[in-house]
C-alpha cells in the first residue's frame, strides 16, 4: 500500500480482522500457568481484548500489520577499558514505540481522511497480539522462540499494526516452519525456552527480569544473565534466519559504543536526574532508574573486576534497598573470584549499618559465599 510504503515501511502484510486460532487459548494457558511472571496488566480480561481486533476497533475489516528492521552490527569498544555491558539491539537508538508509533498514526489518519473509513494504530504496548496477526498476514512465520521470524530478516523486526474498517485483500500465511532446528533453545542462557520450543516462560527470561521485573532477581538466575543490563538477544542472534543481513532503521541504530555497551561503572553512578538525562526518549527509560543500576550490578557480579569493587561499594549505600541488595551479590562474586582482600571487609562493614532485612540478607549470603 502507498500510504504505508510513504511511510518507510517496507515489511508490510494484510490480516483478516478476525481472531487467530489458539491465540486466546494460548494466552490464557501462559496466565494460568504463572509464565505471565508480574505483567500485570497481561490479565484475563486484557488477553481476551488483545486476542479480538473488534475489540481493538469496533467494525473492523482489515490489519495492515507493519515491520522495521532493528539488526545493527554490535560496535567494537576496543582492545581494553573498563568493563562493559549490553543492551538489547531494538533499544540501542530512539525508543521504537515512538519512531513507529508516529507513522502508524500518519497512516491511521490517511485512511480516516481519505478513505472515510475507521482505522486506529498501536504498537505493542497496545492490546493487540501482534506476532499471531503477522503470521496471518504472511509477513513471516512463528519460530521456536515465539518470535516472529520474516524471510531474510529474521527475527530482528519490530512490528505494528493499524485496524481499519476498509476490506483489503489478506496477505497468504507462509507454509514455513524452523524444521529441526533447536539453536534457540539451546542459547537461551536459562532455559526460558520450552524444550520443544513455542513456549517462552518470562519467569526465567532475562529480558523480562531485565526491563520488566521491578522487584529482585532470583538469586539462582543471576549467574546466568552475563552481561545483559537491558534485555537479550541470545535467542535471537542464535537465529540463522536473516543472520546475515545487517539492516536497521536508522534512528534504532547506535549512535556511539557507550548506546551499545554501556560503561557498567558508569551505570552505578546514575542519580535519577542522570538516568533521564541520559535515556531520555529511549526504550531503556522502561527499566527505570534502580532497575537498570540493579542491572549493571548482576552484569558486574558476572563479568567484573577488581577495579569495579569501588563502584560497587558505593552501591551499597544506594538510596534503594534493591541496588544495594544486587550490589552485595556482585561484591561477593568479583571478590570471590578475583580474590580481593578487602571485599569482606566492605560487606561486613555495610552489613553493621543496614537496615533493610532484604539487603541483610544477601549480604550474609555473600560473605558466606556460594
Amino acid at each position: 500500500m502507498e500510504i504505508v510504503e510513504s511511510e518507510g515501511l517496507r515489511l508490510i502484510g494484510i490480516a483478516p480482522a478476525r481472531p487467530v486460532a489458539g491465540v486466546r487459548e494460548a494466552g490464557l494457558a501462559a496466565l494460568k500457568e504463572g509464565r505471565l511472571a508480574g505483567m500485570a496488566w497481561m490479565n484475563e480480561a486484557w488477553i481476551e481484548r488483545a486476542a479480538d481486533a473488534q475489540a481493538f476497533l469496533p467494525g473492523a475489516r482489515s490489519l495492515i500489520v507493519a515491520g522495521l528492521p532493528c539488526h545493527s552490527p554490535d560496535p567494537e569498544p576496543g582492545p581494553a577499558g573498563p568493563t562493559r555491558g549490553r543492551v538489547a539491539r531494538y533499544a540501542r537508538g530512539r525508543d521504537y514505540h515512538r519512531v513507529f508509533e508516529k507513522r502508524l498514526r500518519r497512516i491511521a489518519r490517511t485512511i480516516r481522511e481519505e478513505f472515510g473509513e475507521a482505522a486506529r494504530a498501536t504498537v505493542d504496548y497496545g492490546p493487540l497480539l501482534e506476532r499471531p496477526l503477522a503470521a496471518a498476514a504472511g509477513l513471516g512465520w512463528i519460530g521456536k522462540s515465539t518470535m516472529l521470524l520474516v524471510p531474510g530478516a529474521g527475527p530482528w523486526v519490530l512490528l505494528g499494526v493499524v485496524a481499519t474498517t476498509l476490506d483489503l485483500e489478506p496477505g497468504t500465511p507462509l507454509r514455513k516452519t524452523c524444521g529441526t532446528c533447536t539453536r534457540c533453545i539451546t542459547a537461551c542462557p536459562t532455559g526460558a525456552i520450552a524444550p520443544d520450543g513455542h513456549t517462552v516462560d518470562a519467569r526465567l527470561c532475562i529480558s523480562y527480569h531485565t526491563i520488566e521485573n521491578r522487584g529482585a532477581v532470583p538469586r539462582e538466575l543471576r549467574a546466568k544473565f552475563k552481561d545483559w543490563v537491558f534485555g537479550c538477544d541470545d535467542c535471537l542472534d542464535s537465529c540463522p534466519v536473516g543472520a546475515n543481513r545487517w539492516e536497521t532503521y536508522t534512528e534504532f541504530a547506535p549512535a556511539t559504543v557507550d548506546d551499545a555497551r554501556p560503561v557498567l561503572r558508569d551505570l552505578l553512578a546514575l542519580d535519577e536526574q542522570g538516568f533521564a538525562e541520559r535515556y531520555r526518549g529511549r526504550a531503556i527509560m522502561r527499566a527505570k532508574r534502580d532497575g537498570l543500576v540493579r542491572n549493571a550490578c548482576i552484569a558486574l557480579g558476572n563479568v567484573g573486576t577488581a577495579e569495579d569493587l569501588p563502584g560497587l561499594a558505593g552501591a551499597l549505600a544506594d538510596a534503594s534497598a534493591l541496588v544495594r541488595g544486587h550490589a552485595a551479590w556482585a561484591v561477593g562474586r568479583i571478590g570471590g573470584r578475583v580474590g580481593a582482600a578487602a571485599w569482606k571487609r566492605t560487606l561486613e562493614a555495610r552489613l553493621a549499618v543496614e537496615q533493610d532485612p532484604w539487603v541483610r540478607e544477601e549480604l550474609r549470603f555473600a560473605l558466606e559465599g556460594e
